[in-house]
């Protein structure tokens, strides 16, 4: 993750840009003359701005420019780098940065700083060598914004959680028994993939039931509302206020060659591989 500090911010990222050539620009600032001018000396580039004062700038309405209010005050001094892949990757969760495009990030506020990050590293990309072919990395991008989605927007706007349990399906089906009647029996397989982005809406409503939500290798889902049998006898190295969807993350992760999501309704999403969190994300 290369870093400029600034001088003249539009200057300095003219030239950050004619380096790295970014698939994206993302500019966290509060600042409405800077977007302004990121806006149209890079008129072909899309833009994604985070910021806590969204402009009414007619300059900004073009296409290809993306304004998200953030949810935190703006830092005032080098914590702001704490959070900048935190910013990549809510827009990466959101659709908005795809996992081959290369980002450059500019914060102009009382620090100013530019980074780049390539997103083939970061975030549940990074993880598509460790998991082989435990999982396809594209079911598991699907099934994290899938998560997100979660995060933001709840049920009818109340805070919710799930459990989505990717690949190795018999032996999870076999760990796994129903707590309400299957609601996907009906569904024929591949009627509905996760990896199509206009079917998550429809998962998020599956996935938010009480139990877990089984998803095959290649994206169609199985069945839903399936509680994780536990023996009770393991022991599991989980963060201490972690409850039953986690210990059935890892449960079901130790037993089977299955990928579990956990989503919190405190906003944190986690990973389990092999019986242990191997990822964290926490929404902003």
């Amino acid at each position: 993750m290369p870093s400029y500090k600034m001088t003249s911010p539009i200057n300095t990222i003219k030239t950050c840009y004619n380096d790295f050539k970014p698939d994206i620009i993302i500019l966290y600032s509060d600042n409405q003359s800077i977007m302004e001018d990121i806006s149209e000396k890079f008129p072909n580039t899309p833009l994604i701005i985070a910021t806590n004062k969204p402009p009414l700038s007619k300059m900004l309405q073009r296409s290809g420019v993306y304004i998200r209010k953030t949810n935190f005050a703006t830092p005032t001094g080098l914590e702001v780098l704490d959070h900048a892949e935190d910013i990549v990757l809510w827009f990466y969760s959101e659709g908005l940065i795809d996992s081959t495009d290369r980002v450059l990030l500019a914060i102009v506020s009382e620090i100013r700083s530019i980074l780049f990050f390539e997103m083939e590293n970061m975030g549940v990309i990074s993880l598509k060598d460790r998991l082989g072919d435990h999982v396809n990395i594209e079911v598991l991008e699907a099934a994290f914004k899938i998560g997100s989605q979660i995060v933001k927007e709840g049920k009818e706007g109340i805070p919710c959680g799930a459990l989505l349990i990717l690949g190795d399906v018999n032996n999870v089906l076999n760990r796994t028994r129903e707590m309400i009647r299957n609601p996907l029996a009906g569904v024929k397989k591949g009627d509905i993939s996760i990896k199509n982005r206009e079917n998550w809406n429809t998962m998020k409503e599956y996935s938010m039931m009480d139990g877990a939500t089984i998803i095959d290798e290649k994206g169609y889902p199985i069945a839903a509302g399936r509680y994780v049998m536990y023996e009770g006898k393991e022991e599991y190295d989980l963060e201490e206020g972690l409850g039953g969807r986690h210990l059935a993350a890892a449960a079901i992760t130790s037993k089977t060659r299955a990928v579990a999501i956990a989503v919190s309704s405190e906003g944190n999403i986690r990973i389990y591989h092999d019986g242990e969190k191997i990822y964290e994300y926490d929404n902003l």
